[in-house]
């Protein structure tokens, strides 16, 4: 008979993903391998991944990121959940091919084309935007008048065909697009051709598996596949082949699996406040029951409702508030809007580290506060 998994508390599964979220301690390690060990960055937002860093490594400027951006050891494309993401460029290829069925189903109005009849249409985008960037409302344009019969009539159908030209024809954005400051127009272009040699496809599922263990775990396989837009039977075969996997289960009974040698710290290890981006992913990485162990229940809809995911702060581990941040040429303040009570010493921790955010976020700003 088969040992019992070990149990996690909820405090224990809090412990491991801030652990490997670099959230109980900034780490000192490069910015390419850390976006690799959070499983890419949620990049909706521009300024996200710049301030999802800045609380996470050591010593970090916004030069440290866009350096990598911009010589392409950072990519910016449509992956997870059909939505904006950093990964880097040695990754990107697996993350593109293991999340392409989900990317393609996002959204696909009911009658839509297979995956077969969008061959042609992709091969013309990636041709259009070879090597020169180009607008939603260029590429458009340029599909306009290639699209089949079916789509002439029905707008969900035309809109589903850009959407698709876009995001799951293998553009990827413009390197400026993923830039802290960019609030233009987003502009897309072909990736260059050591990013199109893909990998064999157990490993793609193998990698974004073993990533999303590695920033999130321990995990079920409903997170596993909420996460990435993997089908479960190609997550169970990926976990299937990972060898020393670890087994838990959680207070509600799920089975849990993680890799044999990350971080699960105790329970009682002590957190420090922390502000976390739009959209992050620490809050992003699990099925909406298990994001408890970080965001509680009482306060979900008051971080997360429609498509947007709103900025917060940590205390003890747990979302306990929003924040926002108002930015004009002679003044920057991040103002704190409270979820629950918090003890003198952690406001004064929040305000110190409120501080620190104001002024890495609007660097030219004259003053800077923070208003608690």
């Amino acid at each position: 008979m088969p040992a019992r998994a070990p149990v996690l508390t909820l405090r224990e599964l809090n412990r491991a993903l801030l652990a490997r979220q670099m959230l109980l301690r900034r780490e000192k390690v490069g910015v390419v391998e850390a976006i690799e060990r959070l499983g890419g960055l949620q990049a909706q937002w521009a300024p996200s991944p710049y301030v999802a860093l800045w609380s996470r490594l050591a010593t970090f400027d916004r030069d440290r990121l866009t350096r990598p951006i911009d010589r392409g050891a950072v990519v910016k494309a449509t992956l997870m959940r059909a939505t904006l993401h950093l990964v880097s460029a040695r990754e990107y290829p697996a993350y593109a091919l293991a999340t392409s069925e989900g990317r393609f189903g996002a959204w696909r109005p009911p009658g839509g084309p297979a995956l077969a009849d969008l061959r042609t249409l992709h091969a013309r985008v990636l041709r259009f935007a070879g090597k020169t960037p180009r607008t939603r409302d260029e590429i458009r344009e340029h599909i306009a008048g290639h699209l089949p019969a079916a789509a002439a009539k029905d707008e969900r159908l035309q809109s589903w065909f850009l959407f698709a030209a876009v995001a799951t024809s293998g553009l990827v954005w413009d390197a400026a697009g993923a830039h802290f400051e960019h609030r233009q127009r987003a502009r897309h272009v072909a990736p260059a051709a050591k990013l199109r040699r893909a990998p064999p496809a157990d490993r793609a599922y193998e990698l974004v598996v073993r990533r999303h263990l590695g920033a999130f775990g321990p995990a079920t396989v409903a997170d596993i596949a909420t996460w990435s837009s993997v089908r479960v039977p190609n997550v169970r075969a990926a976990l299937a082949r990972i060898r020393g996997l670890r087994r838990f289960t959680d207070e509600a009974g799920r089975e849990l699996y993680d890799l044999a040698r990350a971080p699960r710290p105790r329970a009682d290890t002590p957190a420090p406040v922390r502000y976390l981006a739009r959209f992050d992913a620490a809050i992003l990485g699990h099925v909406s029951s298990e994001r408890t162990r970080i965001l509680p229940q009482q306060f979900r809809k008051q971080v997360i409702f429609s498509a947007e995911v709103w900025q917060t702060y940590l205390v003890d581990g747990m979302v306990a508030g929003r924040w926002t941040i108002a930015v004009g040429p002679r003044q920057a303040i991040v103002e704190l809007k409270p979820f629950t009570r918090v003890s003198r010493a952690d406001r004064s921790a929040l305000v110190d580290e409120g501080e620190r955010l104001v002024r890495f976020y609007a660097p030219d700003a004259r003053t800077h506060g923070v208003r608690a």
